[in-house]
């Protein structure tokens, strides 16, 4: 997971949601600023996403929190959950609410998970239940990916160098969105590795 640092409310929102009698719908305005948001990743696996393939994930769940159902800071921009049979992120997560937030600076995120080389996350015990049942972000193709995104930062690592100068070019290149304003599949996972090596200079 990366931590999000959420935008304002897009305008055109907040004029929806305050119209008379309607109710919650993923209007493109919102997608875009959720994307712009989180750099077109998702919210808890940070794969790639777009327009055409997310979902808006209501952190609390509006089943449970109906009065945060259109309340900006309870959405996030999700993968579909489904691009492969063992299904993830809000697609297994559903309605179940979780304790590990993606943008509560109190409890970021990104002080809680870890990697490993084989691609699995690591996490205290207390967060096993989010990881492995809720968002099932263990799984073997997520796992797949990540060991890829790596083994990608690998091969870059091995053709620039592993001097300081270059680790940390390539540092800014994961920490940074590009001009479109996206940030690099799995990026977290990658920024493991790369500050591991830049720590080992």
């Amino acid at each position: 997971m990366k931590f999000i640092v959420k935008g304002n409310e897009p305008a055109a929102w907040k004029a929806y949601r305050e119209t008379a009698g309607v109710d919650f719908d993923a209007i493109p305005e919102l997608k875009e600023a959720l994307l712009n948001d989180q750099g077109y990743i998702c919210c808890y696996c940070m794969n790639g996403i777009k327009e055409e393939n997310m979902k808006v994930e209501h952190y609390k769940p509006r089943s449970t929190y109906p009065t945060l159902k259109m309340e900006y800071i309870n959405l996030f921009a999700a993968c579909k959950g489904d691009f492969c049979s063992d299904k993830h992120c809000d697609t297994k997560k559903e309605n179940t609410e979780l304790s590990i937030h993606p943008a509560d600076p109190r409890n970021n995120c990104e002080a809680i998970i870890g990697y490993s080389t084989n691609g699995k996350l690591t996490y205290p015990d207390k967060y096993k239940v989010d990881i492995e049942e809720t968002l099932n972000l263990n799984n073997s193709v997520l796992i797949s990916n990540r060991k890829g995104a790596l083994y990608g930062a690998a091969l870059a690592l091995k053709k620039i160098g592993y001097k300081s100068i270059s680790i940390k070019k390539l540092i800014d290149q994961y920490k940074t969105k590009s001009p479109e304003g996206k940030f690099q599949p799995y990026c977290n996972t990658v920024l493991w590795l790369l500050n591991k090596k830049l720590s080992a200079n």
